[in-house]
């Protein structure tokens, strides 16, 4: 069986919560069938070349508009590629487009990450588009019950849906050496509150720095993106002396994650439809603060029990959930002893690429 992944992006070169998902389940997928990867090259030429084993063709674009590749042999790669079945992963007008195009052989797998949020405008009138490519659809993949019960798209196609979270190689977050993270703590003190992730507007990092204010530990803002530079002019405006130490390495992300007291995941729309990070964090045994979006972030941290969930943009409900695990170092540490052993047995990223192979297969027999 020959699957295809399709995508905007893949890991390398973009390092992505998404990219670094498709990049695993290719790399797990790859004991089972043939799979390769399609996405876009963010340059003019296209060029295939082999990742880890896995082949990826990337497929030459004019640029992006409101993030969406504008690739014009996009579909004809599609047609090209002889999948039995074809994984595309939604959001993504370009292979949705395409693939209403160019309809290439083989079952229709959509895996459906979340619903488009900040275009709604563009939305009103590409809906029609969507909704006839997921009619289309042998399947459709979403991480959560949460996302399917509150997404009013996902609602009209539930019995095509079969949910399947993501997953991650919890041996990647094995605790460091003591002396990096004693450097950690050297250079922001002990404890401290973390979050690291893309600084985009969904990710809500004004309420935390606002919240910053009442937060009993140093604030640590990590990662890099398009908000990063309003959100550091907001501390400096409101007085507060958060640190943005940037974009991390694996290396040292591993060392933060296990070096703070709290991660904190303060996202605010819908367009957070799961939260990788929060994995991340809980392999390294570190308890969350999240929000309740209604959304697969509320499966992934469980209220009460791997963390606590309070009400997005609300910034004293946010400070006041983290320090309530600041002051009880015993229930922090019970509940990072849960998360981590949760990760293990409901977010392993081999075992659940097997459960998405598997329905792929029911997928390509019902086509």
């Amino acid at each position: 069986m020959k699957i295809v992944h399709v995508y905007k992006d893949f890991d390398p070169p973009i390092h992505g919560g998404m990219e670094r998902h498709i990049a695993l389940l290719c790399h797990f997928q790859k004991q089972w069938c043939d799979v390769e990867a399609l996405v876009c090259s963010r340059r003019l030429r296209s060029r295939r070349v082999v990742h880890d084993g896995v082949p990826v063709t990337f497929v030459g674009e004019w640029g992006r508009f409101q993030s969406a590749p504008a690739s014009p042999l996009f579909p004809l790669y599609m047609r090209r590629s002889r999948a039995d079945v074809m994984v595309v992963h939604s959001p993504n007008p370009t292979a949705e487009l395409g693939w209403l195009m160019s309809r290439p052989r083989g079952a229709l797998v959509v895996r459906y990450q979340s619903d488009v949020v900040r275009q709604a405008a563009a939305m009103r009138l590409y809906r029609p588009f969507l909704m006839r490519f997921l009619a289309n659809a042998a399947m459709i993949l979403p991480t959560s019950e949460h996302y399917v019960a509150s997404s009013p798209v996902l609602q009209r196609f539930a019995d095509k849906c079969r949910v399947t979270p993501l997953g991650i190689v919890a041996d990647e977050y094995a605790a460091p050496d003591a002396d990096q993270i004693e450097a950690v703590h050297a250079r922001h003190g002990a404890p401290f509150v973390f979050f690291c992730g893309v600084h985009r507007y969904y990710k809500g990092l004004p309420w935390l720095i606002r919240a910053a204010a009442r937060i009993q530990a140093p604030v640590v803002i990590a990662g890099d993106g398009p908000e990063r530079e309003n959100n550091q002019a907001l501390a400096a405006s409101l007085g507060l002396d958060v640190a943005f130490p940037g974009r991390l390495s694996h290396e040292l992300l591993r060392a933060y994650l296990h070096a703070c007291a709290v991660f904190v995941f303060p996202s605010v729309e819908r367009s957070e439809a799961f939260g990788l990070s929060v994995l991340e964090a809980h392999a390294c045994g570190a308890p969350v603060v999240a929000t309740r979006l209604g959304t697969g972030v509320e499966y992934v941290n469980e209220d009460g029990k791997t963390g606590l969930n309070v009400p997005p943009r609300d910034a004293d409900a946010l400070a006041e959930a983290v320090n309530r695990l600041l002051a009880d170092a015993s229930l922090r540490q019970s509940m990072g002893a849960y998360a981590r052993e949760r990760v293990r047995t409901h977010f392993d990223a081999e075992s659940l690429a097997r459960q998405e192979y598997e329905l792929y297969q029911q997928a390509m027999r019902c086509d």
